[in-house]
């Protein structure tokens, strides 16, 4: 949606929400909408701008109780611009400064704020934790609506023996099979039957995901022996932050709980693209360590945000995993084609399968094969479903059961 559009919507409500209101100023579409969308599941409100000229047209009409300025190195103008503008219009809300540049950097615009008797947070390096994010709203007492919960705690769940995995098929596009899964985490509550990770993940201490990391894991080896036994040549993946990666010990229980075929599929672990692009030096001292297990790496979310070549140089990945905000609706819409085609000719020049994520339209589906992209993953594909019903779906040819 352009600014205009955002700008003349958020006008035409009669009055505001009860839900707090967030202020983004950033240039780059793709984080901004994300980080946008990231702020409505926390029940705040999200108006986005792509400058700041458009944002000091709205700002007087208005009073966001945060606003979120990136500072882009190569246009700092446009953070002093918004800055001053909040300046002269005496704004009293929080302005929490972002960027992809030097911590002095964004220390010395911090200042400009502070001079201007703003309330200035500490700034953030982009690309910006969700976690650090929810931080920031908890410090400014943003969080007053409820949030989406079940009331049960990934701890305790984890102590119940109620979380479960279940494994959304990966499927090959040109021959229409199952090529692999992914495993996802549900928690099997005995009263409110299976709660989704939106519904327990939300306030998870550090200690409670490195311990469903690890859960996860074992899971993954032990589905990937009974496939192996059973004739199936299927990489298993799960979804692993960098610091959990970097906490267990993933080599020895691959090595120790891994079928010792020779011909053994592996094991995959994704890791978000803005982790590796914070911590790629501590990834590459690991990753000959897991190739040696028979784990192979990932990047998920590619292109979400500014994506680096240099990580593709400095690392063997063995799959690009294309943002699904960038997959839907790419049959319909140009821009997001083009980037598709660009990542996917970007993973085959680095050696790299393509994935597409969250294909739940027919007409997408048909875009990403055209586009020479190599798996595909979605509801359209698959459902996240048991180990058997993944058996039942290789005896079929691949295609998915219901």
């Amino acid at each position: 949606m352009a600014d205009t559009e955002v700008v003349t919507a958020f006008n035409s409500r009669a009055k505001r929400s009860a839900n707090p209101l967030c202020f983004i100023v950033d240039d780059d579409f793709v984080f901004r909408h994300d980080l946008a969308k990231e702020l409505r599941r926390e029940n705040i409100d999200a108006v986005e701008f792509s400058s700041s000229s458009r944002f000091t047209d709205i700002i007087d009409s208005q009073n966001p109780d945060i606003v979120l300025i990136n500072l882009h190195g190569a246009a700092p103008h446009e953070c002093v611009r918004a800055l001053l503008a909040l300046k002269e219009r005496r704004y009293s809300g929080a302005v929490q400064l972002y960027g992809r540049c030097e911590p002095k950097t964004l220390e010395s615009f911090n200042t400009i704020g502070v001079d201007g008797w703003l309330t200035m947070l500490p700034p953030l390096q982009k690309p910006v934790r969700m976690a650090t994010l929810r931080d920031v709203i908890r410090s400014r007492k943003l969080d007053t609506a409820p949030a989406r919960s079940s009331g049960v705690s990934l701890k305790d769940a984890l102590a119940k023996k109620m979380v479960k995995f279940f494994y959304q098929p990966k499927i090959d596009l040109k021959t229409a099979v199952v090529s692999g899964a992914e495993a996802v985490a549900r928690i099997d509550h005995p009263e409110l039957g299976l709660l989704t990770p939106d519904e327990f993940l939300h306030d998870a201490d550090e200690g409670a995901l490195l311990d469903l990391s690890r859960l996860a894991l074992l899971d993954a080896l032990r589905a990937s022996a009974h496939f192996h036994d059973s004739g199936a040549r299927l990489q298993l993946a799960i979804n692993i932050n960098m610091d959990n990666l970097l906490a267990l010990p993933i080599s020895d229980l691959v090595l120790l709980h891994r079928p010792e075929s020779a011909d053994w599929a592996g094991l995959l672990l994704e890791i978000p693209e803005r982790q590796v692009i914070n911590k790629i030096e501590r990834l590459k001292a690991r990753a000959i360590n897991l190739q040696q297990a028979g784990v192979s790496l990932a990047i998920d979310n590619f292109g979400r945000g500014a994506s680096s070549l240099d990580i593709l140089n400095q690392v063997a990945f063995s799959e690009i995993k294309i943002d699904r905000s960038l997959v839907d609706g790419c049959a319909t819409n140009p821009s997001n084609a083009k980037i598709c085609k660009t990542l996917i000719q970007m993973a085959h020049n680095f050696g790299c399968r393509a994935v597409a994520v969250g294909i739940s339209a027919e007409a997408d589906f048909q875009t990403v094969l055209s586009l020479d992209c190599d798996m595909g993953q979605g509801f359209l594909l698959g459902k996240p479903m048991s180990v058997k019903q993944i058996d039942a779906m290789i005896a079929n040819s691949g295609r998915a059961v219901t």
